[in-house]
């Protein structure tokens, strides 16, 4: 996550590593972070293999950290 800047991927990371699974308006609750930050900061983490979606849907869609 070192090319990410802002405050919003590390407290991203640190709410992936408390809950089990996170969700776009949940990460964006407990970050402060808008739902635009939020995101695009689980779209990047997703496409660099840090994070998976867990539910294939379009709306609704949670995430959970790899291991």
């Amino acid at each position: 996550m070192a090319p990410l800047s802002g405050k919003t991927p590390p407290a991203l990371r640190a709410v992936l590593t408390e809950w089990p699974v996170v969700s776009a308006p949940m990460a964006e609750t407990l970050t402060g972070a808008s739902r635009a930050a939020v995101q695009r900061n689980l779209a990047w983490m997703e496409a660099q293999g840090l994070i998976r979606e867990v539910t294939e849907q379009v709306r609704f869609r949670m995430w959970r950290a790899m291991p």
